[in-house]
């Protein structure tokens, strides 16, 4: 019977495709994720079963025919420029041919876009960095898309949501193949959270103004500017100078959203950068931003951020507690 030292780990290949304008610190930082598992498994086990192999291609390869077969395939965020916007075909056609082949394909950031443009993600839900929901929305309409999510995994694609979400990518990656106490030493290791997060946890609400509609832009300002206040839908008609119905419909076309839940938001932006910046309590924060019952408005910030005032501001606040 043969030794277990003498069994070789099991190779898993992962392929990393960036794009004109792809974060180098995504492509590489993944790279040295996958490496630094790699120690970690050598130090923790007397045989590693796995062992991550990381290849970062400029360019598609010519022939797939005579290397491994990857195992993982990744399309990592871009920061600049609109490749992700551009037809990509030859990329495509080699996603669709690794998926085809069994190939996990994954996306961080705007890496979805190339995603939905394979066709891969037909059917299935997706995110994508908040700040491109318009823009994937406009070109994919027919998809679903969740940005509130952080990450979406399935078997075979997985989808992560903002620019740094590819550390929870990676992370989620490593830990389809390794158990958990090597993940959790990755995350120390690391010094990165391995917790479950959302995307909305950091969302921030910023109104479309460049909808070239001059009565809706004319009752967004009112409504910054007093947006502590009640404003009943006849008021904010009057305001931009529209009947109701056509209040509701154009506003909603330029925004986004509706009149009322647009006040809504404003008010929990607000809100976010009260308890990120100030040591007002919870109470005080919610009058603050037009509140009268804190439990309200508890339940309403919970229900759009994915936390608890107080667990927002631990999360996120530019100093601590009592400081």
């Amino acid at each position: 019977m043969q030794a277990r030292s003498d069994i070789a780990p099991r190779q898993v290949r992962i392929v990393i495709l960036p794009l004109p304008g792809s974060a180098r610190s995504a492509a590489y930082g993944l790279q040295d994720m996958f490496g630094s598992a790699n120690r970690l498994l050598q130090e923790m086990q007397a045989a590693p079963e796995v062992h991550f192999t990381v290849e970062v291609l400029p360019a598609l390869p010519a022939s797939e025919s005579e290397v491994v077969p990857p195992a993982i395939v990744i399309v990592p965020p871009i920061l600049e420029g609109d490749a992700y916007l551009q037809p990509q075909p030859e990329l495509c056609q080699a996603l669709r041919a690794w998926h085809a082949a069994g190939a996990v394909i994954c996306s961080a950031c705007a890496g979805a876009f190339l995603l939905a443009q394979a066709g891969l993600l037909e059917g299935r839900r997706v995110t994508t960095h908040w700040q491109l929901e318009e823009k994937f929305r406009t070109h994919y309409p027919h998809l679903t898309l969740d940005t509130d999510a952080l990450l979406i995994t399935e078997s075979d694609l997985v989808t992560a949501g903002g620019v740094m979400a590819w550390v929870d990518l990676g992370l989620h990656l490593v830990a389809r193949h390794v158990p958990p106490s090597v993940v959790q030493a990755l995350g120390r290791f690391l010094v990165i959270d391995t917790g479950e997060r959302q995307q909305r946890y950091y969302r921030s609400f910023r109104p479309s103004m460049d909808h070239g509609d001059r009565a809706i832009l004319r009752l967004q300002h009112h409504l910054q500017a007093r947006f502590t206040e009640r404003h009943p839908i006849a008021e904010m008609a009057a305001i931009a100078g529209l009947g109701e119905r056509t209040l509701m419909r154009r506003f909603r076309q330029a925004t986004g959203f509706g009149p009322s839940e647009y006040l809504q938001q404003l008010r929990l932006q607000r809100a976010r950068e009260l308890l990120e910046n100030r040591r007002d309590t919870v109470e005080q924060v919610a009058l603050a931003v037009g509140y009268e019952d804190t439990s309200a408005f508890r339940k309403m910030f919970l229900k759009h951020t994915g936390l608890t005032p107080g667990q927002h501001r631990a999360r996120f606040a530019t100093r601590p507690e009592g400081v």
